[in-house]
């Protein structure tokens, strides 16, 4: 579940949550959308915030491509990205339209087969988006 948000930069309250998808990564495997959807609370509105998406450092999820992908638009991500974090700024988020914000995600060959996730912070709204990392069957 996520948690509503207010921030300056866009001016009215949104929440967002996790898609409905459920995210399952093999070690060493493709590539994986992870996403989060933003709705309005009250009123919605347009502007543009930071968004920060980050995995646990000792996860063995990593970004593959420095991109986050709003619906259709591409935006990449700062000088400061690492393994583990990528941050975005002015991002433009519609909140009438329901945007969709996600990334792709790999899993290294060495990754546990242990529950994690995708942590994203969009202004000052945040959740987590579970992982399952796929083991031996």
């Amino acid at each position: 579940m996520g948690t509503s948000g207010h921030t300056g930069e866009i001016g009215f309250p949104f929440a967002i949550d996790p898609s409905p998808e459920q995210v399952t990564l093999a070690p060493g495997g493709a590539p994986v959308r992870v996403g989060v959807r933003v709705r309005p609370v009250g009123k919605a509105g347009a502007g543009q915030v930071r968004v920060v998406v980050g995995v646990d450092p000792e996860s063995g999820l990593t970004f593959p491509h420095n991109s986050l992908t709003v619906d259709t638009t591409d935006y990449p991500a700062g000088a400061d990205a690492r393994d583990d974090v990528l941050s975005f700024e002015a991002v433009t988020i519609d909140s009438e339209g329901t945007p969709e914000l996600s990334v792709e995600v790999t899993a290294g060959e060495q990754t546990p087969p242990e529950p994690t996730a995708v942590s994203f912070a969009v202004g000052s709204a945040s959740c987590s988006v579970p992982v399952t990392i796929a083991g031996d069957e």
